[in-house]
């Protein structure tokens, strides 16, 4: 099983309780998928590297590796975009979670970017858990209905979520329209 952990800038530590997660999904050999961002990327990878973790590997869209706490192996998502945005992550957020089947998220409630990486894998039939800093809860979602639900007690970071989504899958299909290859080929 392969496993995208993410989250916001913001969030520096891992939980207790997911550390312990972390733990057990460690021992039963799931595959980590991590950004290379500072906040809870960075953090993420600190856990696995204390928790001795072989099968990790990280991804970056910034033309070189920001933070790589493990020396793990490390993979370049080149976005085709001249900007130095965050929308330029965007497209190593989306091959992630194209290639996970299930994902583990950190959120502060204001991260657009951790919430689009949320419906993202619910849209595409995979569960994802999201720790929200503002309850200290973990929310499991493995249905559309169940986020949308959920998803309607934020409705301005959902509203802006769903925007930079509709716009990477705009791109995407303007990339194919072009006879360029598509990104996740």
């Amino acid at each position: 099983m392969k496993v995208v952990l993410g989250g916001s800038r913001h969030l520096q530590r891992v939980p207790q309780n997911l550390v312990e997660l972390l733990q057990e999904w460690n021992d039963s050999d799931v595959q980590f998928l991590v950004g290379d961002a500072p906040g809870a990327d960075t953090a993420f990878q600190q856990v696995l590297k204390n928790l001795g973790s072989k099968s990790v590997t990280i991804y970056t869209s910034a033309g070189y590796v920001r933070n790589n706490l493990g020396s793990w192996p490390s993979r370049e998502i080149d976005s085709g975009l001249q900007s130095k945005s965050s929308a330029v992550h965007a497209f190593k957020d989306r091959f992630m979670i194209s290639q996970a089947d299930s994902g583990l998220m950190l959120w502060d409630c204001e991260s657009a970017g951790t919430l689009s990486n949320v419906i993202d894998l619910v849209e595409a039939g995979k569960s994802c858990r999201i720790w929200v800093a503002l309850d200290s809860e973990l929310y499991n979602f493995d249905n559309q209905p169940s986020l949308e639900k959920w998803l309607l007690l934020y409705p301005e970071v959902t509203q802006e979520a769903q925007k930079r989504l509709k716009t990477f899958r705009r791109r995407e299909t303007k990339r194919s329209e072009t006879g360029q290859p598509a990104l996740f080929e």
